[in-house]
């Protein structure tokens, strides 16, 4: 699983990238934003913009990020009606943390 973050959630986790890959349709894209004055995060499929939004999360709840987002990511995908393992398989042990590499993703998050 690979896990492409944004520069402002990077510097929240303590800039734990671990590797630099080109773009792929398989990585999911992370952003950390704000609603009414409370941190929630937004996780993007590259492929498919199937999209998990988690609200009022704290940054302690974030490390690990790979698993604070696979099982959240598996939840929506079960409720959607898709199995578990739909977009690729998401254990949180295997998951790499990047730079974002891919603006058009990027935009359709910011949508």
């Amino acid at each position: 699983m690979l896990l492409r973050c944004t520069t402002r959630l990077l510097e929240l986790l303590g800039d734990p990238v671990t590797e630099d890959r080109p773009a792929s349709p398989e990585a999911w894209y992370a952003n950390v934003l704000w609603v009414q004055r409370r941190k929630c995060l937004l996780v993007t499929h590259a492929g498919t913009l199937f999209s998990v939004f988690a609200p009022a999360v704290r940054a302690a709840d974030l490390r690990p990020l790979g698993a604070f987002v696979a099982p959240r990511i598996t939840q929506q995908l079960v409720a959607a009606g898709f199995p578990a393992d739909a977009l690729g398989p998401l254990d949180p042990a295997q998951a790499t943390i990047a730079r974002t590499a891919d603006r058009q993703v990027l935009g359709c998050m910011n949508d």
